[in-house]
């Protein structure tokens, strides 16, 4: 049996604009021994042919598909489930991974011992890949969280360790619809007693597009999250 060194997770959902750049991203890392894991919720766009020439183009990806949209909850859910490595790399079908993620991710968990998620600094691009913004990175701040409702992770920066996920999974119904899965993810995983380690070098290329949110929905929901 090979050895697997880190697992990349991206769930995706008609996504055919940006997936194959997302995968090839993580192909392209300087840690070969790794395994890209494309969760397929029931696209209906030309997706499921780009994913079938990635597979064919190179054996650590694979592709599991979902028989009806679930979200993309459930779709992180089944990729890190269906995962090998102990360390388990979140990735958005439209982010990118920079070359040095998964060996630095690897050896930052080798070190630091007693840490069990990792994040990092980011870029900000556009649709067209351009770079907007450099956002830094700083400890994980449980007051801070309470008080502006934020985190401060980038989620395709972010790893954790095999044990979070067997006690902590991604939360479907409103926070996936309003995509605040992963900020609830961070909150839960803090509340099980698992500890953030911040990393002072960019990791990865966060894709922002402007999209219409339900603001005070997204409050509520924080909210009842951390009473």
């Amino acid at each position: 049996m090979k050895t697997i060194g880190a697992s990349f997770i991206i769930p995706v959902y008609n996504g055919a604009a940006y997936i194959a750049e997302a995968v090839n991203s993580c192909l392209e890392n300087t840690l070969k021994k790794i395994e890209v894991i494309v969760v397929d919720d029931c696209s209906t766009d030309s997706t499921v042919a780009i994913l079938d020439a990635l597979v064919a183009k190179d054996g650590r990806v694979r592709v599991i598909r979902h028989g009806a949209n679930m979200g993309r909850s459930a779709a992180r859910n089944t990729g890190c489930s269906a995962a090998t490595s102990d360390v388990l790399m979140m990735m958005d079908h439209d982010d990118i991974s920079l070359p040095d993620r998964a060996k630095t991710t690897v050896n930052e968990f080798k070190i630091w011992v007693n840490s069990d998620i990792l994040y990092s600094q980011f870029k900000i691009i556009d649709e067209l890949g351009n770079v907007k913004a450099n956002v830094d990175v700083s400890p994980f701040d449980w007051e801070k969280l309470k008080e502006t409702k934020l985190a401060y992770i980038g989620h395709s920066t972010m790893a954790f360790r095999r044990k979070v996920f067997q006690k902590v999974q991604y939360t479907s119904g409103d926070y996936c619809k309003h995509a605040i899965d992963d900020w609830k993810f961070q909150v839960d995983a803090y509340k099980a007693g698992f500890k953030f380690l911040p990393i002072r070098k960019c990791l990865a290329q966060y894709r922002w597009m402007e999209k219409k949110r339900d603001e005070a929905k997204i409050l509520e929901l924080k909210n009842a999250c951390l009473i």
